[in-house]
């Protein structure tokens, strides 16, 4: 079987190395830091986490879901408020802005499924946008259009570690910015965690209380129970050390891809002119997506449709605007297997299957 995911794969290649930091951080017993002190596990990940996206400070959460709620309430965003939202992303952007109180404008996306143009009429309270694939959007465009209406830019950079935008990090494209841990994104945790990213000291100071029941300086009647376990980010820390390394191995496979597919009139989704890829996920485009889908499965190849409905349509965010772009993105488009240690002749083979398919 050749797996989607790759995590497993990753503590195969790295297993003594990720149990010996797990280990050290469960013989000190302090596995959970309530309180940010300096020099923790905990600290020092986030740290190593800011530096490589060019912020002031990193502040660690239990997922990726709350690193984004955490990122609008220091925002100023609740009851009263609305954010407009791209139509396409996995379910939790919208979820996390729910979650605030606020109102949801969604926006249709482009052809590569990121947020498109804007063109309203009610000037919203924030935007949310997201690298979905780990493309990244026109952030100029919608940094102007921010900046003009006097409103925050938060970057959902859940699935985009380690691209960048005219040689801009992701995490840094935005007001504040968000990533996830969880294990199917770009920096995976065994487990679940996430990440605010900001370079304004009173946000980080919010967000500390907020993630651990109001404690800390800022005053707070009450905060949530969202803390990153000290060997969770240990072994984080461990994986970023690397993280150089395996985007180098993805970016090779990438283009095998690319290059095996063009022979068979497939192409993937690119991402824009002066912008770096995590290409953290490789999706195309085909038409009769879904018995591809199933005839992959009998070879033994796991792959996945991602964004089945585009975030309007799900009944918890239900709206009758119209999204053609992304109604039409979301019939079309499969997600094949990448990750480092995915082998040139399982692509080969991949690739040849879905010839196969078409006849061609």
């Amino acid at each position: 079987m050749i797996k989607f995911n790759g995590i497993d794969k990753i503590y195969d290649s790295y297993s003594w190395r990720i149990t010996r930091k797990a280990k050290e951080v469960w013989k000190s017993g302090n596995v959970v830091s309530t309180k940010h002190s300096e020099d923790s596990y905990l600290d020092k990940f986030e740290k190593s986490v800011a530096k490589y996206t060019k912020r002031r400070f990193g502040i660690a959460v239990g997922s990726g879901t709350d690193a984004l709620y955490f990122a609008l309430r220091a925002k100023g965003i609740g009851p009263g408020k609305t954010v407009l939202c791209p139509a396409i992303s996995y379910l939790a952007t919208a979820e996390a802005i729910k979650r605030t109180g606020a109102s949801i404008k969604f926006v249709d996306v482009n052809e590569n499924g990121l947020i498109g143009d804007i063109g309203i009429s009610v000037i919203p309270d924030a935007v949310v946008y997201v690298n979905i694939f780990g493309n990244l959007a026109d952030y100029n465009r919608l940094a102007e259009y921010c900046k003009e209406h006097r409103i925050p830019l938060i970057e959902d950079a859940a699935q985009s570690l380690g691209s960048s935008y005219h040689g801009i990090p992701s995490g840094k494209l935005g007001d504040i910015s968000i990533l996830s841990f969880s294990p199917s994104k770009p920096l995976p945790c065994f487990g679940n965690g996430g990440m605010v990213l900001t370079d304004n000291e009173n946000e980080t100071d919010l967000i500390r209380s907020m993630r651990y029941h109001g404690a800390g300086t800022a005053k707070l009647h009450h905060g949530y129970n969202s803390c990153l376990s000290n060997d969770h980010a240990n072994v984080l820390n461990f994986l970023l050390s690397k993280y150089k390394k395996l985007l180098n191995k993805t970016n090779k496979i990438q283009k095998l891809y690319n290059e095996k597919l063009s022979r068979v009139g497939i192409s993937s989704i690119q991402t824009q002119s002066k912008t770096v890829s995590n290409n953290h996920k490789f999706v195309i485009k085909v038409q009769d997506r879904d018995n591809l889908k199933a005839y992959l499965e009998t070879k033994n190849i796991q792959s996945q449709v991602h964004y089945v409905l585009p975030l309007s349509k799900m009944k918890m965010f239900y709206t009758d605007d119209k999204m053609p772009n992304a109604e039409r993105f979301s019939q079309e488009v499969l997600s094949l297997p990448i990750h480092p240690f995915l082998e040139d002749y399982e692509v080969s083979y991949v690739c040849k299957c879905i010839g196969d398919f078409y006849g061609v």
